[in-house]
């Protein structure tokens, strides 16, 4: 492919469509080092870049490179340039190539490239086919679903998941809660040790007590003990532990509290005694069971009727609505 001389000022950096700032956890680099390469030896290699039809380029690969150029006002610069008709799968490939390591360095990190490839409207069977299997992904119908969802959890808790080095389920898990909750548990980072098992378990916690109780997360923290324990001179350890307790402590009753509602509201339907209804009494399963128990033909109508009765279903919904 040949190589042309293009102007530098022309090259978009941060707001080309393929920069992955916005997609990427990466380490502090220094700078110095490629800088004194550069200044000893030259630019070696042309930077990459796309042409779009209005003439503007778009910076794929060099972005040290280019950088350089402009500190040491370079007007122009040796380039790459893919035509407006490349296919954006070939671009994307090869910027797998050229940052694979980086792309590769973590779960999140790798979830977010299949959200940049997204981005780029580049179709899902391909996305699917040519990028989850070289990640180490095994796809399923509703992965690239999944991977849009982590990308829309906090910022912050992206990094802690892609620091911590969290796996795919533990960050999955972690989309089911709300936003809000989320965001309150990442202000704790500096004061508590968030792993992947509390954050999920406080979230969890935290979730079930605010529904049942109807309030918010203002309410919640100007409850006695959140803020003692948060301020308190403890270590983050102790901290931990003794706030996992006290939200533990607050949405445990709620539990019995649901569990009688749910059986005041089976009680009130009178039902048959061929028919009973259990429910998981922890209220992790939103799921009810029905027992249909037979002896006999004779009640079999009896038990279809109450089974589809009006007062039946909207009880069941109700139910559900607890769990």
């Amino acid at each position: 492919m040949p190589i042309k001389s293009i102007s530098v000022d022309d090259i978009f950096i941060e707001k080309s469509r393929f920069s992955l700032d916005a997609f990427l956890f990466e380490p502090g680099t220094d700078e110095a080092c490629p800088a004194e390469s550069f200044k000893h030896l030259g630019i070696l290699q042309p930077v990459v870049v796309y042409r779009e039809s209005s003439g503007q380029f778009h910076l794929i690969d060099g972005k040290k490179r280019i950088r350089y150029a402009r500190q040491s006002r370079s007007k122009e610069i040796n380039a790459i340039v893919l035509a407006e008709k490349s296919p954006v799968t070939d671009i994307i490939t090869l910027i797998l190539c050229e940052r694979n390591g980086k792309i590769k360095s973590g779960i999140m990190n790798k979830v977010r490239f299949i959200c940049f490839a997204l981005s780029l409207h580049a179709p899902e069977s391909w996305i699917l086919e040519k990028l989850c299997m070289p990640l180490g992904f095994k796809p399923y119908s509703a992965f690239l679903r999944d991977c849009e969802a982590i990308s829309k959890l906090p910022e912050g808790l992206q990094q802690i998941c892609h620091e911590k080095k969290f796996s795919f389920k533990q960050i999955l898990n972690l989309t089911h809660y709300p936003h809000d909750i989320l965001t309150l548990l990442i202000t704790w980072k500096p004061v508590l040790q968030l792993t992947a098992s509390i954050l999920d378990e406080m979230a969890s916690n935290l979730k079930d007590y605010l529904k049942a109780r109807n309030t918010g997360i203002e309410n919640f923290l100007a409850e006695p003990g959140i803020s003692e324990i948060i301020n308190s001179g403890l270590s983050p350890r102790d901290k931990t532990e003794r706030l996992r307790r006290l939200i533990y402590l607050k949405q445990y009753p709620v539990l019995s509290e649901v569990n009688a509602g749910i059986h005041k509201t089976i009680r009130r339907l009178n039902l048959p005694e061929d028919i009973s209804i259990e429910w998981d009494r922890t209220l992790e399963n939103k799921c009810l069971d029905f027992t249909i128990h037979m002896q006999g033909t004779e009640k079999w109508q009896r038990v279809l009727d109450t089974l589809n009765s009006e007062k039946l279903k909207k009880a069941i919904e109700s139910i559900l609505d607890k769990l």
